[in-house]
């Protein structure tokens, strides 16, 4: 089970499950068999090797959440910390400590003070200012929007890593004179690293850190289906 393994998680219900929530059930139930199976490592760890060239441990898999939502904090950080599992989320600058209308209903997102506490289990890396849609902004705009999320979240008392993971999963990926103006951006910026979604697993040589790819764990499918895909990734 050679390569990195990424996966991303959004929400977490006490029963409720859809493409972007798992339950409280199936949480646990995916953590215990991931620990058997993984070494599950944090951004830091991530970001130490993409800087210092160092081997990442055997078997290497990251577990991260995007946007922040309360539940993070309320559901999933408990059971984190109940297997001693480290996890990482990527915040939406704009929503910290907000009821924001979001895909078409309130939601709650994590405080600052929350953020605070969870630090013994939990990293947090970038996710845009407002979750704008990436390649809805002007390649112009790229530098000023993570420049805009990196000062917003950097006022916070809390350790971020140089790690952006695209709203969306949105890149240029197919246009490499726009995908290279973001590395830029990126670089200028000292962000190490960046994800999409892709649903593969990566080859441990990072041959591009700025399209690393996550596996999308969804609620409304099986734990079989859990197991192929973080196992083997996307096979079609």
């Amino acid at each position: 089970m050679s390569g990195l393994r990424v996966l991303m998680y959004h929400k977490v219900s006490e029963s409720e499950t859809d493409f972007l929530t798992v339950s409280v059930q199936q949480l646990h139930q995916q953590l215990i068999w991931l620990k058997k199976k993984f070494t599950i490592i944090t951004l830091g760890d991530l970001t130490q090797a993409l800087k210092d060239g160092k081997s990442l441990p055997i078997n290497p898999l990251l577990i991260t959440f995007d946007d922040g939502y309360l539940n993070n904090y309320t559901l999933a950080y408990p059971i984190f910390k109940q297997y001693k599992i480290p996890f990482s989320i990527f915040l939406v600058s704009s929503f910290i400590g907000k009821k924001v209308k979001y895909d078409n209903q309130e939601q709650l997102f994590l405080s600052e003070s929350q953020l605070i506490e969870m630090q013994d289990f939990a990293q947090y890396g970038f996710h845009s200012s407002e979750h704008k849609h990436l390649m809805d902004l002007t390649p112009d705009d790229w530098g000023n929007e993570i420049e805009k999320c990196l000062s917003e979240l950097n006022k916070l008392k809390i350790s971020i890593d140089p790690v952006w993971a695209y709203t969306y999963g949105g890149f240029p990926k197919k246009n490499k004179s726009l995908f290279d103006k973001l590395k830029l951006a990126f670089k200028n910026n000292n962000i190490h690293c960046a994800f999409r979604i892709g649903n593969r697993i990566n080859k441990l040589n990072f041959k591009e850190p700025y399209a690393l790819q996550r596996i999308d764990i969804r609620g409304n499918e099986s734990f079989l289906k859990f197991k192929l895909k973080v196992k083997f990734g996307k096979l079609f």
